[in-house]
């Protein structure tokens, strides 16, 4: 569970931010760094948060698909551990937006197009519907796989 920092200014804000954004990157999985690192492809992933019954599925871009359209430098937001893309839940049609590597799982395209058939499960249903079980088995071997 995540917790609110209080800030005298906008230094240390950002100090704190560099900081989790160091750790984060420091404890990657082999398989977040992997996904972090396959800029030329277009890559997918998983969040599961039990906690608050969900599961997020994404789709992260190209570099150079997102270089098109920000006003960013795409790669130096991918090597500080961000996927750029779209994220899709039960709660959510399609966010536009970056996710940190460290909070997902690598998933393939097959699985990403399961949850998309199955209207993108929360995470009680891929227990309790026995249509998301096979869904629920592949997302389990993607994080073990992650692991590797």
């Amino acid at each position: 569970m995540s917790h609110v920092e209080g800030f005298d200014n906008m230094d240390e804000m950002f100090a704190a931010m560099a900081a989790h954004e160091d750790n984060a990157n420091r404890n990657m999985l082999p398989g977040q760094i992997r996904l972090r690192d396959d800029n030329e492809n277009e890559t997918f992933w998983a969040q599961p948060l039990p906690d608050i019954d969900l599961v997020v599925y994404g789709v992260a871009q190209p570099n150079f698909v997102v270089q098109r359209s920000a006003d960013f430098d795409a790669a130096d937001n991918r090597e500080r551990g961000y996927l750029t893309g779209t994220a899709y839940s039960a709660a959510s049609e399609g966010e536009y937006g970056d996710t940190h590597v460290s909070q997902v799982i690598p998933i393939t395209r097959t699985v990403f197009r399961l949850a998309q058939m199955l209207d993108w499960p929360d995470w009680s249903r891929l227990a309790s519907d026995p249509d998301c079980r096979t869904l629920g088995a592949l997302l389990a071997q993607a994080e073990q796989a992650a692991r590797a």
